[in-house]
């Protein structure tokens, strides 16, 4: 049975996001970007206030041009961690959803499912501390594990800092399928996400069928 971790993590997996030196220029990109952007908006502002007579417009042309150029950088940083992930094709996924056996494994399958946050980023999806691939919404991987306990991890990819409260600990037997739902909620500061256990029932199954799948790297036929 699967046993949630309630430890803290500090850290995102390696392989989480893109090597230090795009990060860094996809950074610099975004923040000419949205400077650009502020740097606009408080000219049209301080054009309207100079060229309408009696319209002071005071605090408002410098920090509405610094809260929209703040947002606009936060944004663009967090959509900058989604990647290009290749789809399985209708073959491959229904192959995949007869759940084949492995020689001493078992199928762990994690889904994510019409999403009412950030809908916009992708998850990062990792097992025992290697990311195997990124989620969009309505999008599921599933992966062979050997017997044993295995650590599962979700992250907002391009986020600052983690996003899940702790990682999850598995254990799985040859022939098991577990099943998790990735959920993520709002918090005031960054998007939380945790993994839920879901049932292997026939409703799961159809739900799986309508959904794209994407396939971990590196995971053989």
């Amino acid at each position: 049975m699967p046993a949630s971790a309630d430890r803290p993590f500090a850290g995102r997996p390696p392989g989480a996001s893109a090597s230090a030196s795009d990060c860094e220029m996809k950074k610099l990109r975004n923040l000419a970007i949205a400077t650009g952007v502020g740097a606009a908006l408080f000219l049209l502002l301080a054009y309207l206030e100079v060229s309408t007579p009696g319209l002071d417009l005071g605090a408002t042309k410098y920090v509405l041009p610094m809260v929209l150029s703040s947002g606009l950088f936060a944004g663009l940083n967090a959509r900058a961690g989604n990647r290009r992930v290749p789809v399985a094709n209708d073959a491959r996924k229904a192959e995949l959803l007869g759940f084949p056996p492995r020689d001493g494994c078992g199928w762990v399958v994690m889904v994510r499912d019409k999403a009412t946050v950030a809908s916009s980023l992708g998850f990062d999806v990792a097992v025992d501390n290697k990311v195997i691939t990124q989620l969009m919404p309505k999008r599921f991987t599933m992966i062979a594990l050997p017997s044993g306990t295995h650590q599962l991890f979700a992250d907002v990819a391009g986020a600052p800092g983690a996003s899940a409260i702790a990682p999850l600990d598995v254990a799985i037997r040859p022939g098991e399928i577990l099943i998790f739902a990735i959920r993520a909620s709002m918090g005031l500061m960054r998007t939380s996400l945790r993994l839920d256990p879901a049932a292997d029932s026939p409703a799961m199954r159809r739900a799986l069928a309508r959904m794209q799948l994407v396939e971990p790297e590196g995971q053989g036929s």
